[in-house]
């Protein structure tokens, strides 16, 4: 390898992922594009993922260590490390196709106003490794309407590659447990247009982790994804605001009548936009 600068920075958090993170790793290790830097950030383990790490001999791979701070304090840590033209995200759970890094980077080369390169997701189950294709974004354009009003079809997760020079000190918001990828793609939406590869980027693994399995915390961070959203400059359209406020609510509705918590689900389908007076 030689010492030039890597055209990919991939931000890697990682805490207490010692049954997953070499394979994560060895997806990045199997892309068709060479010219990357790994950075991961161990957020406090006390199991041995950083030894998972140090076990790979390879000089494209950094990690740093760091007290217990949460997913947006250690993604951070690794923006403040990238030295790539593009960013790209990987969970120390998940894994990468082969052409996941180079469909994407060849995108956001050949159209200049592009920032955003979104692709094709499948779920992996935790348990069979079985496949299932659960996000195939086509949408070309300004992504900060679409974010506004959470468009599945154009937002997923941490699926997007983007521009360095776009994200600049823009950080993830810390402190949120629950939409912080959302909340660092609407600091960023109007920065550029978005696009998407119909090649897959990311296996997800379902079963290991999920959001819904923190009803609480999950109605929390939206609480306070649709405060940062009001806080926004210039102001979003309101139109967009309670587009926002209702898909939150039908997301949590939802979400509680299947946990049998009916109670909760009455409780979030009566509760006021924080604007209402």
């Amino acid at each position: 390898m030689s010492a030039q600068a890597p055209l990919i920075s991939v931000v890697m958090p990682a805490h207490n992922a010692e049954r997953t993170i070499g394979e994560a790793i060895r997806s990045l290790l199997a892309q068709d594009r060479t010219n990357w830097e790994l950075i991961v950030v161990d957020d406090g383990s006390t199991d041995g993922t950083m030894q998972e790490v140090l076990s790979f001999q390879d000089e494209r791979i950094r990690c740093i260590r760091q007290e217990r701070g949460g997913v947006s304090r250690a993604r951070n840590a690794g923006l403040d490390l990238a030295h790539g033209e593009y960013v790209a995200f990987l969970d120390a759970d998940d894994r990468m196709p082969g052409s996941g890094l180079s469909a994407r980077a060849s995108l956001l080369h050949d159209n200049p106003g592009t920032a955003f390169v979104d692709g094709a997701v499948m779920a992996m189950d935790d348990r069979t490794g079985a496949l299932e294709r659960i996000h195939s974004p086509t949408y070309s354009g300004p992504p900060f309407k679409r974010l506004m009003r959470m468009d599945p079809g154009i937002f997923l997760g941490n699926t997007w590659m983007i521009r360095r020079s776009v994200i600049g000190t823009t950080r993830f918001p810390e402190g949120l447990t629950h939409g912080e990828d959302l909340a660092f793609y609407l600091l960023l939406a109007r920065k550029g247009d978005y696009m998407a590869t119909h090649h897959e980027v990311l296996h997800y693994r379902r079963g290991h982790r999920s959001a819904m399995a923190d009803l609480d915390g999950l109605d929390n961070g939206y609480l306070a994804l649709h405060r940062l959203a009001q806080r926004l400059v210039p102001p979003p359209d309101p139109a967009d605001l309670h587009a926002m406020w209702l898909r939150i609510r039908r997301v949590m509705v939802r979400g509680y009548l299947k946990a049998m918590r009916p109670w909760d689900a009455l409780r979030v389908w009566l509760r006021k936009p924080s604007w209402t007076t």
